[in-house]
């Protein structure tokens, strides 16, 4: 029998009550750790789970129901200092899970992109007459580093421009936010399905900007090395750029010795670079719209 003196009888009720959420939040408060220090913990012990799984259990989004996520709250309740099976007696049914629950609750969850790896994208550009962006079309493969891992988080340079943002494929776009003075877009790609440690999903989504960017350039940072990386460049048909080039840099910035070079453009309009085991750092193509484009400037940038 667990027992607690004030102030820390409201703890003492919820176990006996529920519901398992409010419990264990209460009971987190009360061992006075941080979620990143509770799954530390439980890392050493041999029983990984993510920040957002944490968060989600003690805000009720989500229950721990697979083996891993049950045999993790197990050693949650020693962490926390409750009694065997104090917690999880509390769980109740399996819940109903998929795309009309996770969009009455996709506003509660936590802003936290750990947990998964990039290992793949491939970006296509769309470029109007005048040389700035249209749109980019964006694949992505990822894997997953922890269990019960459910979203992406999107960090894009935008600029001024404030595009809109469409999930195509396997994701749907939960919160969003603009800076402005920075001109960084960020935001929740949601996955149909969580995945469990070492699984991995592949999502698709789209920018479309109001009218054509200014910039005359795509690129991408990577924080950590990816496996595969493909950008793809469409030009207008009849309206090719006067130069057009790939380039890349390390994480200080520098471009990388014999990391710019021209890329050259099809008769469809297309070019292309591609880079395997890049990173980490960033990686892009520039060009410059033709002196005769159609409001195009004559200096890429």
């Amino acid at each position: 029998m667990l027992t607690i003196h004030p102030p820390h009888e409201e703890l003492a009720d919820l176990l006996v009550t529920g519901p398992f959420a409010d419990a264990l939040r209460v009971a987190i408060q009360v061992r006075g750790l941080s979620l990143e220090r509770l799954q530390h913990r439980l890392k050493l012990r041999g029983a990984p789970v993510s920040v957002t799984a944490l968060s989600y259990w003690q805000s009720g989004r989500r229950r721990p129901e697979r083996p891993e996520s049950l045999r993790a709250l197990a050693q949650l309740e020693d962490v926390l200092g409750l009694p065997e099976t104090a917690l999880s007696r509390l769980l109740g049914p399996p819940r109903p899970r998929g795309r009309s629950r996770r969009r009455q609750t996709s506003a509660r969850t936590p802003w936290d992109g750990s947990g998964l790896v990039l290992t793949a994208q491939h970006d296509r550009v769309e470029v109007a007459p005048c040389g700035g962006v249209l749109g980019v079309r964006s694949r992505q493969v990822m894997q997953a580093r922890s269990a019960d891992v459910d979203r992406w988080i999107l960090c894009q340079e935008t600029g001024s421009a404030q595009p809109a943002l469409t999930a195509v494929r396997s994701c749907q776009v939960g919160r969003v936010a603009r800076e402005r003075t920075n001109g960084v877009l960020v935001a929740e790609l949601v996955f149909d399905e969580p995945i469990s440690a070492g699984d991995s999903v592949a999502i698709e989504y789209e920018l479309i900007y109001p009218h054509p960017t200014a910039e005359h350039t795509h690129f991408r940072r990577f924080a950590e090395r990816v496996h595969d990386y493909v950008l793809e460049i469409k030009f207008p048909a009849g309206s090719p750029p006067e130069s057009c080039e790939q380039f890349a840099s390390g994480p200080a910035g520098a471009e990388s010795s014999g990391g710019t070079r021209p890329a050259p453009v099809d008769d469809g309009g297309y070019a292309h670079a591609a880079a395997l085991d890049f990173g980490p750092g960033l990686y892009g193509m520039r060009w410059t719209a033709a002196a005769n484009a159609a409001g195009s400037s004559t200096q890429g940038k």
